[in-house]
């Protein structure tokens, strides 16, 4: 069952998360959030948050020894502290500009 969620994760994130992440970095981004704040941090944050899903699920698959999914945990608590990181900032950036009414 655990593999079923394992490739579940992998294949959603891919599908649906990728290419919006993919896209905000390159400065796209759907119309409603365009002016809130910078773009391409939301980007970065979203790769960040997909790293996690990557270093988490490819050793599972891949039938890693455990040192080696410890070792991907910890990279993962790490990338989610960026991606906490990031949306802390962007949310300082994105007040800012609401405040001076630039994006």
């Amino acid at each position: 069952m655990g593999l079923y969620v394992n490739w579940g994760f992998l294949t959603g994130f891919t599908k649906l998360w990728l290419p919006f992440a993919v896209a905000q970095c390159r400065g796209r981004t759907l119309p409603w959030l365009r002016h809130r704040g910078p773009v391409r941090l939301l980007g970065a944050a979203g790769l960040a948050l997909y790293g996690v899903v990557v270093v988490n699920t490819v050793p599972r698959l891949a039938g890693a020894a455990p040192g080696t999914l410890a070792y991907g945990s910890y990279v993962a608590m790490a990338l989610t502290g960026l991606y906490g990181v990031l949306l802390v900032i962007y949310a300082v950036k994105a007040s800012a500009a609401s405040r001076t009414g630039r994006a």
